[in-house]
């Protein structure tokens, strides 16, 4: 190996204020007979084409034969055997990587979607089909008397020709072509585990390959060293997180959900699958992260514009029996990102809503509980709350060029309490009921619900919603873990949260929302993964800012929605068949989305079709397949409609 210095480049600085919430996915068990052992989770990757997990599983008990499994496992933790003919090695723990859609390895000749597996026993590859059938169950086979243990990983920037990288665990790596030949690049002479390729956004060791030093035993003093390989194949001392390092992963540009594997071999417990959500890396694209195997702690490392920087962020949740080497118990296995693109969709063109209503601000929209749109406004004249209904139509004789189903207005209708209010409305359905929140001209916050019977309304009158807090803008609404959550600015434009518990008798009481924040206009919320997602416009960059609380109560830090969108009015999101929707009027007063997957992978900023101008802010509702976008014209009063075919 080359001489390397001593010290690592990255400077260790302190443990993040914001470690990374895992939720458990899966608890892997029954896969093998008990005389076998526990299913450990071995290797993982994630198929986009399948929109699944491939994970391997070892017997913890068995040590030698074919007897490694591949699993499908998809994120809500159903599973499935792949490829029911095909096993691995128990010697070998089966790293797995898949060719991407495009990039270098395909220019290299590498076909999209397939599988690449360290077979075993020894440093064997086998080659599959995105389908599991086996097509070459020895693609590559490299040194004799070693093992694949390092990792698999394809060169993704084209440094190293677009070819398969393969780690064994004695220090050597190979690059391997389409044709499974194979030529040694280096021999590092240390006890590797984890592999990837620096972005290049990576600072100085872009594109580089990225080894990481699992280390012999406790006394390596090469344990958890993290090198840095150039093309050159000048070698850097990149990182050093003490000990152990077993996965190396890259925070993906465009978001996406982390996935990562836990094995136990005292118990069957602690053998699962554990995810960390895409909003927790809203500001960490483009870092590395570092697993370490022996205690549970993750790692992460960064290129901040002038140096390299190591951070600990946080360990896995629950039980650990690990003691080091000499006495291993629960460990860390692979990790992976589930990078899947958002389904962009058709529009259909801009349409008056009908009716002779005019209003000065935006509308409220949202979906009943028969699945039907409301769309609540103000009058531009008398500054009391309307609502019109958008119903389908239970008999069409006219056929639909567009394969919409007919839905109908019902026409306007006034609320007949007949509140009044300056400012735009809000409304959500919770508990079978639609609740519409509004504002007094002195800022006081009314709520009512109106129930499925359309007549209720005539019955329930508005109430100030609990707390006395007073705002000089409108309030934003929506339904997160079967509470009903309110946010409001201040007068002094800071961000306030209420939650009226599932049963609908209780709020919460006006609180301060964790890690700050300001803003001129109302926030956005939607519950996006299980998460309440908070959005608002930066107040004086006019950047579109997003925070997070996960399933475990825990907050991430605002950070900038992928894009660099800019807006001056109000933020508007929904989520409809898994994908989050946000609206924005951009700067230039035409409407905008940007589309989260499933996986929380964005599509940055597409501008909507039509010339329609707004000079207020957008609103949506789903309904069945559909997304309906509403916006008030430019300079003129009447509303405007628009949705996803």
């Amino acid at each position: 190996m080359p001489p390397v210095p001593a010290t690592p480049i990255a400077i260790t600085i302190p443990p993040s204020e914001y470690p990374y919430s895992f939720v458990e996915v899966v608890n892997f068990r029954g896969d093998f007979p008990p005389t076998d052992g526990f299913s450990n989770p071995k290797g993982m990757a994630y198929h986009p084409e399948l929109d699944r997990l491939l994970v391997s599983l070892s017997p913890s008990g068995f040590e030698g034969g074919r007897k490694q499994v591949l699993n499908l496992v998809s994120p809500d933790g159903s599973r499935s055997r792949f490829s029911p003919s095909y096993n691995t090695y128990r010697e070998v723990e089966s790293k797995l990587t898949i060719v991407p859609e495009f990039g270098p390895p395909v220019e290299a000749g590498f076909t999209p979607g397939e599988i690449f597996i360290g077979r075993g026993p020894n440093t064997e590859i086998s080659r599959l089909a995105a389908n599991g059938d086996v097509l070459a169950d020895v693609f590559a086979r490299l040194t004799p008397n070693s093992s694949l243990w390092g990792g698999l990983t394809f060169d993704t920037e084209g440094e190293f020709g677009g070819k398969l990288i393969a780690v064994e665990s004695n220090g050597k790596i190979f690059l391997i072509s389409p044709d499974g030949s194979a030529e040694l690049l280096l021999d590092m002479e240390l006890r590797l585990e984890g592999v990837a390729v620096a972005p290049s956004t990576f600072g100085p060791h872009t594109k580089n390959i990225i080894v990481g030093c699992e280390g012999y035993g406790d006394d390596d003093p090469h344990g958890g060293e993290i090198f840095a390989i150039s093309k050159d194949l000048e070698v850097t001392l990149l990182a050093n997180i003490g000990f152990a390092a077993e996965d190396i992963q890259f925070i993906p540009p465009i978001g996406g959900t982390m996935y990562q594997t836990q094995l136990c071999f005292d118990r069957e417990r602690e053998n699962r699958l554990l995810s960390v959500s895409a909003s927790q890396f809203l500001n960490r694209f483009g870092r590395m992260i570092v697993n370490n195997e022996l205690t549970g702690e993750l790692w992460e490392v960064a290129w901040d514009g002038s140096r390299y920087t190591q951070q600990n962020v946080g360990r896995v949740p629950g039980r650990w029996s690990s003691q080091g080497f000499n006495w291993q118990g629960t460990e860390l296995e692979s990790a992976c990102f589930a990078i899947k693109k958002p389904r962009i969709p058709n529009w259909s063109n801009w349409s008056a809503v009908p009716g002779n209503f005019t209003t000065d601000r935006a509308p409220a929209a949202a979906t009943d509980p028969f699945g039907e749109v409301l769309l609540f406004s103000k009058g531009s004249a008398d500054r009391e709350v309307y609502l019109n209904r958008l119903r389908e139509r239970s008999q069409s004789a006219l056929p639909d060029p567009d394969g919409e189903r007919e839905r109908d207005w019902q026409g306007w209708r006034r609320d007949p309490f007949r509140i009044v209010t300056p400012h735009a409305l809000s409304c959500s359905q919770h508990n079978q009921r639609m609740y519409a929140f509004a504002v007094r001209p002195e800022g006081g916050i009314l709520h009512k619900f109106y129930s499925p019977d359309e007549n209720a309304e005539t019955i329930q009158s508005w109430a100030e919603v609990p707390g006395s807090l007073l705002t000089s803008t409108n309030v934003a609404s929506a339904v997160v873990n079967g509470r009903l959550v309110l946010c409001a600015l201040s007068q002094d434009r800071k961000i306030y949260l209420n939650e009226l518990a599932p049963g609908g008798r209780y709020w919460s009481g006006w609180y301060l929302i964790p890690g700050g924040g300001n803003t001129d206009v109302t926030p956005a919320l939607v519950s996006f993964q299980d998460e309440l997602y908070v959005f608002i416009k930066g107040l004086t960059s006019k950047r579109i800012l997003m925070k997070a609380r996960t399933l475990n109560g825990d907050w991430t830090p605002w950070g900038e929605v992928p894009g660099a969108g800019r807006t001056d009015a109000s933020i508007t999101a929904v989520v409809n068949e898994g994908q989050l929707f946000i609206f924005v009027r951009g700067t230039n007063n035409l409407a905008y989305a940007n589309i989260a997957s499933e996986t929380g992978t964005w599509s940055g900023w597409l501008q909507l079709p039509g010339t329609i101008t707004t000079d207020a802010p957008l609103a949506a509702a789903p309904a069945g397949d559909r997304v309906y976008l509403f916006a008030k014209a430019a300079n003129a009063p009447q509303l405007f409609m628009l949705s996803v075919l």
